[in-house]
Formats: C-alpha cells, sequence, structure tokens
C-alpha cells in the first residue's frame, strides 16, 4: 500500500512540473520569441556572423521579454 502512494505523488509532481513548463513557455512575448528565430536562422546561415552578433541578439530578446512583462 505504501508504494502506491509514492507512484501517486510522483505523478502528481510529474504534472506539476509539465504544467509549469508548458505556461512558461506560453508567457514569452511574440517579439522575442521572433527574435530568438531570427538568431537561429542568421546562425545557420552565417555562422561567422552570428558569433559577432549574438550578445547584440540576446540582448535585444532579454529587453523585449522585459518590455512585455511591463
Amino acid at each position: 500500500m505504501g508504494i502506491e502512494i509514492l507512484y501517486f505523488v510522483g505523478a502528481i509532481i510529474l504534472f506539476v512540473v509539465l504544467i509549469w513548463a508548458v505556461t512558461r513557455s506560453r508567457l514569452k512575448s511574440p517579439k522575442a520569441r521572433a527574435i530568438r528565430e531570427e538568431a537561429a536562422r542568421e546562425e545557420y546561415k552565417n555562422p561567422e556572423q552570428f558569433e559577432q552578433d549574438k550578445d547584440k541578439l540576446a540582448a535585444k530578446a532579454e529587453q523585449a521579454e522585459k518590455d512585455a512583462r511591463k
């Protein structure tokens, strides 16, 4: 009887973590998501240039997230 309770508690914890992960990913702003997609395309298209610009793109995405939270 005791081990079944642990399975039940583990399933509930897993369910809560999954819900948290899904809701967290949906809270991202569309502008920040677009900037991140642009960064991914740039990385595959021109890796050398991406290395130079990645800090700038990361800063743009973080600023978009901050603006969305206000």
